[in-house]
């Protein structure tokens, strides 16, 4: 039997352990904050950074990719440990630039590798590597198991209602006249990725309770038109569980057969997007073997 090696980067926010408990190896994403570097969960926890974003309030936090020279370390030890090929599934390319180093990483050292650009990130990611695993320790082989995956990748849908536009004021990500006008009406922007992966707007709403609102109709018209795969769907936040219960609760009394699991996002969202960012993701049914 084939030994088989599963990659992915830490926007997938595994909880503590899990990766490790499957066997997926798991690069870090770079944060940068007043000049230093922190790997994602390795140096970093949500909670530091929150912290550190909170006594220095003119820190402007960044990210980067996982560095290449941890890629190709990575592979390097891969293929001294005996692995025959691995499984690579990364944050969408629209996000970063973590595939693309992957890819070249693992072609450096000449190691085998079926990668995917996810178009998706967090628990979407995680549950597209679990069916690879569920897949390829079954038997199947893997250009089968690319082929299903692709279904999923096009199968995704992920909403980010925003939570702090003053992080992303500071950022650059909006401008200075965009965050004012905001702050002045209560806007709450939700955005989503497209068909490419690519991070765009969907909605700008005022206030929380019409995002939520509108996130819970979005949800019931695609789930309704696609089904929803294995009945189970997400709701993230970056340090706001009370907001992500009551955006489950409205859902959940829309939709009572299905499953609503609450997540964490990781560093990396709550450099971008600010605090109490709140995000909802899901797979339509995806019939596969």
């Amino acid at each position: 039997m084939d030994k088989i090696a599963w990659i992915t980067d830490s926007m997938a926010f595994f909880r503590e352990g899990e990766a490790e408990q499957i066997g997926v190896h798991v690069v870090p994403t770079q944060l940068i904050i007043n000049g230093e570097s922190y790997r994602e969960y390795v140096d970093i926890s949500i909670e530091q950074l929150d912290e550190k974003m909170k006594q220095h309030s003119s820190a402007v936090p960044t990210t980067s990719q996982p560095s290449f020279g941890e890629l190709v370390e990575l592979y390097e030890r891969l293929k001294s440990e005996g692995y025959d090929y691995g499984y690579a599934i990364h944050i969408t390319s629209g996000l970063s630039g973590t595939y693309a180093s992957s890819v070249a990483a693992a072609e450096a050292v000449g190691f085998p590798l079926y990668a995917i650009d996810s178009y998706t990130g967090a628990t979407n990611q995680q549950e597209m590597i679990k069916i690879s695993i569920e897949l390829a320790t079954s038997g199947m082989r893997p250009e089968n198991v690319m082929t299903v995956l692709e279904k999923f990748k096009h199968g995704s849908h992920f909403y980010l209602i925003i939570g702090n536009m003053e992080t992303m004021r500071r950022g650059g990500r909006v401008s200075s006249s965009q965050f004012l006008l905001a702050n002045m009406l209560n806007i709450k922007p939700i955005v989503t990725f497209n068909e490419l992966g690519k991070l765009v707007p969907f909605k700008k709403v005022r206030s929380m309770k019409k995002a939520f609102q509108e996130m819970a109709t979005e949800v019931v018209t695609k789930v309704q038109a696609s089904g929803l795969h294995q009945q189970r769907l997400y709701v993230g936040h970056t340090l706001a569980l009370e907001e992500a219960e009551q955006l489950r609760d409205l859902i959940q009394a829309k939709l009572s057969d299905i499953s609503i699991e609450i997540t964490q996002f990781g560093p990396s969202i709550l450099s971008h997007a600010g605090a109490a960012t709140i995000g909802v993701y899901w797979f339509d049914q995806i019939e596969y073997p």
